[in-house]
């Protein structure tokens, strides 16, 4: 056999060559690299959570959640009524408004968003408040005008406003007085405050009612909470696009459609994924908790009872997960689609889209947010509400790269 020594080559020759190979082996692109994941990981930066933060035992019901060009976030409080505010590295500021009808005071904050002009909007029960930049702050807590949002609107609504490159608000109206419809529209408010347009949701077949309820008297009724549909059973979701489109799922089937102001649709946004068995603790601890429910109204008469569906009636859980929870259509146009994951109280799974339909990637973070509460995403940091597994206590939480 030939070999290098035979050719007189020294042996210190040999091994030099051998050094430099190796070096470049390590730098080469290896085959598992064609593999990576396309998943992007957030850490938790920091959070409001009982006991850890000194702001945390004064949350009451938040509603919503806003980040500036500056990092401060914002969030509404229902219970409070006003909004907590937090700095890039989640230390208390000092909260804007109180409870109150007059200007830059609240009954119901929600919806709180940061509008192309930079300012903070935020919705309440018959109007929309607007907040500019504090001289010496620079935070965004200087009260400057509000107008008129409507009779009858949709105060209760957790979905954030959304904004068109005009500026003009779409503000979430979806049905106050009528819940079981599910459907809704949008209206559209010029930057003066002037409602101009709407835009519907289309009807979205086989919907869950949004309540089920007793009737105790011709004049009287309750609400029967966890009893309008069955656990883990996919839910509707929308969102309205910078572009003054309309995405919607109904949450049973990993299709998103987005169509125009004439329900023309548009695209579909679609991923293959693997059907998730709900695992049998959580589907057992799940049924346990219907059936009491179920047992709780057991001597009133069904004619008096209505929302609560057959499978309820029955006992009927999925044995899968449903495999959409939400639908977001981010500002800058992505769209975030989040996914029904294993162990949920410990983790938020979202597939993002970009505006054409193309997948791009997924995030994933290390706490669950609340569903429906819209959260303030980017594929760099998160901003988001949760809630904590142990107490049900709402928590503030942001993410992103360190």
């Amino acid at each position: 056999m030939t070999s290098a020594i035979a050719f007189g080559w020294p042996r210190r020759l040999i091994a030099l060559i051998a050094l430099i190979a190796l070096i470049g082996l390590s730098f080469a692109p290896r085959p598992a690299a064609a593999q990576r994941s396309d998943t992007l990981r957030l850490p938790l930066l920091w959070s409001v959570v009982e006991g850890e933060h000194p702001t945390a035992d004064s949350l009451g019901k938040l509603t919503g959640i806003a980040v500036d060009a500056r990092g401060n976030v914002y969030v509404s409080d229902f219970a409070e009524h006003k909004i907590w505010v937090f700095d890039m590295r989640g230390r208390s500021q000092r909260a804007i408004g109180r409870q109150g009808q007059g200007p830059g005071e609240f009954l119901a904050p929600t919806g709180i968003a940061i509008g192309p002009d930079g300012k903070l909007y935020v919705r309440d029960q018959g109007h929309v408040s607007r907040f500019a930049a504090d001289g010496a702050t620079g935070r965004l807590s200087r009260y400057e005008t509000r107008y008129n949002g409507g009779a009858m609107n949709d105060w209760t609504s957790t979905l954030a406003s959304r904004f068109d490159a005009q500026g003009r608000l779409y503000y979430p109206s979806f049905n106050v007085m009528d819940q079981s419809r599910q459907m809704g529209e949008w209206w559209i408010f010029s930057p003066a405050g002037a409602r101009v347009d709407s835009i519907a949701v289309p009807v979205i077949e086989n919907v869950p009612s949004g309540w089920a309820s007793v009737r105790l008297s011709a004049g009287s009724g309750r609400i029967l909470p966890g009893l309008n549909r069955a656990p883990f059973t996919g839910m509707p979701s929308w969102d309205i696009t910078p572009r003054g489109t309309v995405l919607y799922t109904s949450g049973r089937e990993y299709v998103i459609r987005e169509v125009d102001r004439s329900g023309r649709l548009v695209r579909e946004f679609r991923r293959a994924t693997p059907a998730l068995r709900i695992p049998a603790g959580e589907r057992r601890d799940s049924l346990a908790a219907l059936r009491l429910r179920l047992d709780s109204i057991a001597n009133i008469p069904r004619a008096q009872i209505s929302g609560i569906p057959d499978d309820v009636w029955a006992l009927r859980l999925p044995e899968t997960y449903a495999p959409i929870l939400d639908v977001f259509a981010a500002p800058d146009g992505l769209v975030w689609v989040r996914r029904w994951v294993p162990n949920g109280h410990a983790r938020s799974v979202f597939d993002v889209f970009e505006a054409d339909g193309r997948f791009k990637t997924v995030v994933e973070l290390p706490a669950n947010l609340v569903p429906g509460i819209t959260p303030v995403l980017t594929l760099t940091a998160v901003a988001g509400i949760g809630s904590d597994p142990e107490t049900g206590a709402m928590t503030v939480l942001r993410f992103g790269a360190r």
